[in-house]
């Protein structure tokens, strides 16, 4: 297992242990849980290497399209305004790889008004996918590290936004942009839980 890996996966449990007791009463919900369609990718410059993305929605492969999911769990701390998330993501990268991410944050109300609202996060994420060297034309710039076949960042500061629409009781319809700058920005859309 890579060390950060290990390093997020011992500070989500201490996180969501720490928490477990000391969160107060809230008469709306203590816990949320997410399940959303991974997505699309927008990259934010132009890749070298549009013909490794089979999913592409245009030549030269600013937009693709990721295939995969997403699931999340929020623990409330301070009332509905501010939350622990944990969020696994698995899906199909832009070269159609194996990929992922796990995540760990900070997650607060920016604003509510009736049924929408928005939501900010940010903590340390892991991003992690099957090494791209092993793909014909592929030339690596160093950016990811590579152990084992696999290629992974990780970032002290990811992040996302979250907007969600209040359907009928508990349940919202929810839609993430995670920008990666300066990458690639990521769209997903799902259902949220509270209880």
């Amino acid at each position: 297992m890579m060390p950060c890996l290990r390093i997020i996966i011992v500070l989500c449990c201490c996180l969501c242990l720490s928490y477990a007791g000391s969160a107060q009463e809230n008469p709306v919900y203590k816990h949320a849980y997410t399940l959303k369609f991974f997505g699309l990718s927008a990259h934010l410059r132009a890749s070298p290497y549009p013909e490794l993305f089979k999913n592409r929605l245009d030549e030269k492969g600013i937009l693709v399209m990721n295939f995969g999911g997403i699931v999340g769990y929020d623990r409330l701390v301070v009332r509905d305004i501010i939350s622990v998330r944990v969020e696994q993501g698995l899906y199909s990268d832009c070269a159609s790889s194996l990929a992922g991410f796990t995540h760990l944050g900070w997650r607060g109300k920016i604003f509510q008004m009736g049924r929408h609202s928005l939501n900010g996060g940010l903590g340390p994420t892991l991003v992690y996918r099957r090494d791209w060297n092993r793909l014909p034309g592929y030339e690596d710039d160093g950016y990811f590290n590579r152990h084992g076949g696999w290629q992974y960042k990780f970032y002290w500061y990811g992040g996302e936004f979250e907007y969600n629409y209040q359907l009928a009781g508990q349940y919202d319809l929810s839609f993430n942009l995670v920008p990666g700058i300066p990458e690639l920005v990521s769209f997903g859309a799902g259902f949220r839980k509270r209880f």
